[in-house]
């Protein structure tokens, strides 16, 4: 390499936003980038000759030593996230790429590494999967929706007070859930939603997957994209129809005492008067805003004063006061004899339940508020890690094809530059495709093009593809498939995509040296494709998540593959567009996992429909 190449590529390296270092194969620093002063605290002349150990916490030495002795072996260990320490022994989440150094002679001298903090990813990794737990778990409905119309997401809440499974209800239109005579108001939030306004607490009628109406109180949000653009909505409402119910039956009683022709009068355990109706206003005279609040002495005479007293006594025991004859004064002096019936109103358990909702609903309406939000700014987080995800491969091609470019390389490097290219390549056509294919789901534009076809060939297909990873870490892949054709209606394209997805995650979930598993078999009408490891497994608290979009286990801060958490969601998403089922089962964490796709078997030709 001629001096100037050699300057050229140390100054890529030093102005490199990830820490770029090497070390000996004893793990002495031998170089150390302007990135690596920023992320680690140390300056070069303070790390170079110690030992790399220095940015190792003590409880990660053990695997330190494990990916230095595989990197002597000639291994590249690529996106191993792990934790590393500072000058200031603060500990920070790093995804780390390590390659073997060779001499001219092809034999290993020392280690290169590039290293990226991951702690802002990680965070918002949590801070969305938080999110997403409380808004799936939220007792109000909390959905959202594109400027289309088309349902975005949907909670459990939805599926309790509507009856549509959120599989049932993402990618369709909103309307599945509106009346037809609502619609002209549902185009109206619309328009408003478009414009950017809120739409605050509007009372409406909603419709359920068995056509029952149900009475809702509805706030709508617009949702916006990290440039500030509206690009959809998110809904939150609560089920009314029990308070309709109850402000319904308070009203008719209202309106039964207020037109009686019977005095009717209400007061407090102090003798204060709270309620005053007509015939009150007519028999003695004081009108309501008169009466209501003065003492109930108001309308007895002097010497019916001790009787009254009695009277409360006995209320405030709980007891009933039937049928007394007695005399009462009215506004102008006068005295008429009335017949009294006096019954104690209690503080109803069903009317302090009602207040306690109302208020919890207050609260509850403006915690989801701010769920929503929150939510919304985890999507444009979301965004930036998309960006981030995208970014990775992008920048080792572009940082190796510059090096193709600019230095002058052997035919051994140019082998490992060529193929570093063609992997990040790749891995950036896999996440766009990713992205491509969840957009259609979301709008209900993913295509599946079915005919009949023996799934034996799509496995046959599939585990060609995976089998070159497979093989990089030793890992075993068993098959037993059925002797005769398994045949189906469906795509081959999109059934080899779910395989695909299914095998990568057991290979790369799998340490070295494991075992995967690939099974198929007749099971009654369907076809049973069962994919096994004996993996990292899956915690219990996750499995029922692993096939919601953008969800990941990531229950090792040592996870040694980043990703979108698209692939599962993509699996369920297409098998059950070809009418099939899939789930996942796992003993929990350390003991491997197992995922189940069944499939409709194909009728004969011929057959009858």
């Amino acid at each position: 390499m001629t001096h100037d190449a050699a300057a050229r590529l140390a100054a890529i390296v030093d102005s490199s936003d990830d820490a770029i270092y090497s070390t000996t194969v004893d793990g002495t620093i031998t170089s150390w980038n302007r990135a690596a002063e920023r992320m680690f605290g140390w300056p070069a002349v303070a790390a170079i000759g110690r030992h790399a150990s220095l940015i190792v916490p003590p409880e990660r030495r053990g695997e330190d030593d494990d990916v230095l002795a595989r990197v002597r072996r000639g291994d590249v260990v690529e996106h191993l996230e792990t934790v590393r320490l500072t000058k200031h022994s603060e500990l920070i989440d790093v995804s780390l790429s390590i390659a073997p150094m060779r001499d001219g002679a092809g034999q290993i001298v020392g280690v290169s590494s590039i290293a990226r903090d991951v702690s802002e990813r990680r965070r918002l990794d949590e801070a969305r999967a938080h999110l997403a737990a409380v808004v799936e778990s939220a007792d109000e409905v909390i959905l959202s929706k594109n400027l289309e119309g088309t349902i975005t997401s949907w909670n459990r809440s939805a599926e309790r007070v509507f009856g549509w499974s959120a599989a049932e209800a993402i990618g369709r239109h909103i309307t599945l859930i509106v009346p037809d005579e609502r619609h002209a108001e549902e185009e109206q939030v619309l328009a408003r939603i478009r414009r950017g306004e809120h739409v605050d607490s509007v009372e409406t009628m909603r419709m359920t997957k068995d056509r029952r109406l149900v009475d809702v109180a509805m706030s709508v949000s617009p949702v916006r994209d990290s440039l500030g653009h509206v690009v959809g909505a998110s809904i939150m409402a609560r089920d009314i129809t029990e308070r309709r119910h109850f402000d319904e039956t308070r009203a008719r009683l209202a309106a039964i005492v207020e037109s009686s022709e019977d005095v009717i009068v209400s007061k407090n355990l102090d003798g204060i008067i709270t309620s005053w109706n007509r015939a009150a206003e007519r028999m003695f005279g004081w009108t309501a805003a008169e009466a209501v609040g003065q003492p109930i002495i108001l309308i007895i005479p002097a010497d019916r004063r001790a009787e009254e007293e009695g009277v409360l006594a006995r209320i405030r025991r709980g007891e009933h006061v039937a049928h007394f004859d007695t005399v009462r004064r009215t506004k102008d002096g006068g005295l008429v004899e009335a017949s009294v019936t006096v019954s104690p109103v209690r503080d109803s358990t069903e009317r302090r339940r009602i207040e306690e909702e109302r208020k919890q609903l207050l609260t509850r309406e403006r915690l989801a508020r701010e769920t929503a939000e929150a939510a919304n700014r985890a999507k444009d987080e979301f965004l930036a890690v998309v960006s981030h995800e995208l970014r990775t491969p992008l920048n080792s091609v572009f940082g190796w094809a510059r090096m193709l470019q600019s230095v002058e390389m052997d035919a051994a490097s140019r082998e490992r530059a060529v193929a570093a290219i063609v992997r990040g390549a790749a891995a950036q056509v896999r996440l766009v495709e990713d992205l491509l294919d969840v957009s259609r789901m979301a709008t209900g534009n993913l295509r599946i093009d079915l005919q009949r076809l023996d799934l034996r060939e799509v496995v046959d297909a599939a585990l060609e593809t995976v089998r070159p990873a497979a093989a990089a870490k030793a890992i075993e892949i068993a098959t037993h498939l059925e002797g005769a054709p398994v045949t189906v209606l469906g795509a081959a394209d999109r059934l080899q995509q779910v395989l695909w997805n299914l095998l990568i995650n057991a290979v790369k979930f799998t340490p070295r040296q494991g075992r995967v598993y690939v099974g198929l078999r007749r099971a009654a009408d369907d076809a049973e494709l069962t994919v096994s490891d004996s993996g990292e497994g899956i915690a219990a608290e996750v499995l029922p998540h692993i096939f919601e979009r953008f969800r990941q286990e990531d229950s090792s801060s040592t996870r040694a593959h980043a990703g979108l958490g698209l692939g599962l969601a993509l699996v369920r998403h297409v098998v059950e567009a070809h009418g099939g089922s899939v789930r996942a089962e796992s003993p929990g964490k350390g003991k491997g996992a197992t995922l189940v796709v069944r499939l409709p078997l194909a009728a004969a030709p011929g057959a009858a429909t």
